[in-house]
């Protein structure tokens, strides 16, 4: 088949742009659960394009750790009959059996970036595929209306939907005040998020100023500690850090402002373990009484360059304010 080469897009495909991924990106959170006589069509459809036997058994089961348990008892000959009866035992920690660490599932509808793509491509770039490829595709496609597809050689798992799923504007998983993600189900599978990154449950759903900071201490994931930093607002953070210039320095008649302002300079390094220093700048205004604290630059080794730099290289001489 022979196709003319596309080396740009349209200004008018490009504003196409966001509506597929809008679309694919409510796919893929969508909490809409499919019958199960449309998920055994599904999973057939699938199964012969994978190249697997479509006529084996179909367990469909309330969230991704049940169908992990579900493959790992059938694989250790666990009757089929029995698996959920056995489930209960494992998650209860009754069952003599061994259930590895979880591997992600051979498909999931997490892949729908993927088919933004090509639909992107097939509807508004017109990109043409045989006949035979494309009813492949839309065999694959269909996949997308279920969770996660876990295909054994004489069986299929699949994972129902969630019940829950937040996101924030950027698209990812995040919820302040609770789970960002819900499933049915044994284990009581939630996952807490902020930001699209996975925190404990405490730094998700605790109100800002009930955190306890020394917490932060206790955690070791670089990008957990940027999101407990970003909730708990540098400002309760200061005493981790270390004061390294202030106001009282200096004398109040040649800078009356600065002591109106109380600036302090503060280095939070201990926040930021990747970097030598982190230089923060305290101020309060004097009008509304409220408290502003300000990265500047690492070279900001005074309350002196700290200010000048605030205000764009310029130094501050506040005679009056109105």
């Amino acid at each position: 088949m022979s196709q003319q080469r596309i080396d740009k897009l349209t200004p008018e495909q490009e504003a196409k742009m966001p509506e597929y991924v809008k679309k694919w990106i409510s796919v893929a959170t969508s909490c809409e659960e499919v019958d199960d006589t449309t998920t055994a069509d599904i999973v057939k459809d699938f199964r012969e394009l994978i190249k697997l036997n479509s006529d084996v058994p179909l367990l469909i089961v309330d969230n991704p750790i049940e169908a992990w348990v579900a493959c790992c008892l059938f694989e250790q000959e666990v009757p089929l009959e029995n698996i959920r009866e056995e489930m209960v035992n494992v998650f209860e920690r009754k069952s003599k059996y061994s259930i590895p660490q979880a591997s992600l599932p051979y498909n999931t509808t997490l892949l729908s970036y993927v088919f933004s793509f090509y639909d992107f491509m097939f509807n508004e770039v017109g990109v043409e595929i045989d006949e035979e490829l494309m009813r492949k595709y839309e065999v694959w496609q269909r996949t997308s209306a279920l969770w996660a597809i876990y295909p054994l050689e004489n069986l299929t798992v699949v994972s129902r939907r969630p019940i829950e799923t937040h996101i924030n504007e950027n698209n990812a998983l995040h919820r302040d005040g609770g789970p960002a993600l819900v499933f049915n189900g044994l284990g009581d599978f939630k996952i807490f998020a902020l930001n699209g990154v996975r925190v404990p449950e405490y730094l998700a759903v605790q109100e800002s100023h009930e955190i306890d900071i020394e917490k932060y201490t206790d955690e070791t994931n670089a990008d957990v500690k940027a999101e407990f930093i970003r909730k708990v607002g540098i400002e309760r953070m200061l005493d981790k850090g270390k004061k390294i210039d202030t106001f009282e320095n200096y004398d109040q008649e040649d800078n009356p402002w600065w002591w109106k302002s109380e600036y302090e300079l503060w280095d939070l390094q201990v926040l930021f373990p990747s970097l030598k220093s982190a230089p923060y700048l305290k101020m309060r205004n004097p009008t509304t009484g409220i408290w502003h604290v300000e990265g500047v630059s690492p070279k900001c080794k005074t309350l002196p360059d700290a200010i000048k730099e605030r205000f764009g290289g310029r130094d501050m001489k506040i005679v009056q304010a109105a």
